[in-house]
């Protein structure tokens, strides 16, 4: 017989728990990676830039489109959209108004007693910032937040669901049938809805100053500051707000891309997109006034 032993299979034994603890030792003792510097946001401007340019050029098209579907609208469709633009607003407007009025009155009273003891001018100073700026202003940020999330999100379930191209299928343009008699009712309701939030805020405003300051209804009412001027500009900017709200929201529910995501992202865009419209234009529009009028 062979002298020569069997050979036998190497067996790998796991590493001890000794061993394991000073590996973790180890890694533990280097120090640790410098951090990367923050990446700049320069490099990121022009994609912004371009962005910014192609959501305008797309909401010119759809008033391009629009502008050229007025006089092929439904009479109908536009009523419906009166009645949930406008009236279904109405409520949500005149609450967020009257609130507003009151908190800025009473906090104007407080700041005139502690310069002068007179507050004999918050009320016609009240009024003037309300009919120039004011009820346009937050009318048109409310109506941002709900009717431009609902048209952007009907129109983008629209897109995503492929319903637009069955619209086209038929011959029907989705911006005729869809944007056009939002737009028009947007105009026609957005003057309407600031008037009577303008009124409910001069009430609450009135209120807030007779039962917090003593101030005269008669006295607190003073229109001395008020002139034409003032009424033009803030019917103006009221106006372009009911064209700029569903135009911009129609838009990021027409490019809507994805499913429920995209529809998502096209309601958010679709609010941030017409705040934004509300807050520059009302600045604009402003400070044209103010330069052609003096």
């Amino acid at each position: 017989m062979s002298d020569e032993k069997p050979i036998l299979p190497r067996i790998d034994m796991p590493p001890s728990s000794a061993s394991l603890d000073r590996e973790r030792i180890a890694q533990m003792s280097v120090a640790p990676e410098p951090p990367t510097s923050r990446p700049s946001l320069a490099p990121r401007l022009p994609g912004v830039a371009v962005h910014a340019a192609e959501s305008t050029r797309g909401s010119v098209d759809v008033l391009t489109g629009t502008a050229q579907a007025v006089a092929r609208l439904e009479f109908a469709e536009v009523l419906r959209q009166l009645f949930s633009i406008g009236v279904q607003s109405l409520g949500f407007i005149s609450l967020v108004l009257g609130f507003v009025g009151a908190i800025l009155v009473y906090q104007a009273g407080l700041q005139s007693l502690r310069i002068v003891p007179d507050t004999s001018n918050v009320g016609a100073t009240y009024l003037e910032l309300l009919v120039k700026d004011l009820a346009a202003s937050i009318t048109g940020l409310m109506l941002a937040t709900r009717v431009g999330a609902g048209i952007a999100a009907e129109i983008g379930s629209m897109k995503v669901t492929d319903q637009l191209d069955a619209l086209r299928l038929c011959n029907t343009d989705p911006v005729d049938y869809l944007v056009a008699p939002r737009v028009v009712a947007s105009v026609i309701s957005t003057p309407l809805l600031t008037l009577f939030g303008g009124a409910v805020a001069v009430l609450t405003g009135a209120t807030t100053g007779y039962w917090a300051f003593g101030i005269n209804p008669k006295i607190f009412l003073d229109p001395r500051h008020i002139d034409l001027v003032d009424i033009v500009v803030g019917f103006t900017k009221s106006a372009c707000f009911g064209l700029a709200i569903p135009l911009v929201s129609a838009h990021a529910g027409l490019y809507t891309q994805g499913g429920s995501e995209g529809v998502g992202n096209a309601t958010t865009k679709a609010v941030v997109g017409s705040s934004l419209a509300v807050i520059i234009m009302g600045f604009f529009i402003g400070a044209v006034g103010q330069v052609v009028f003096g």
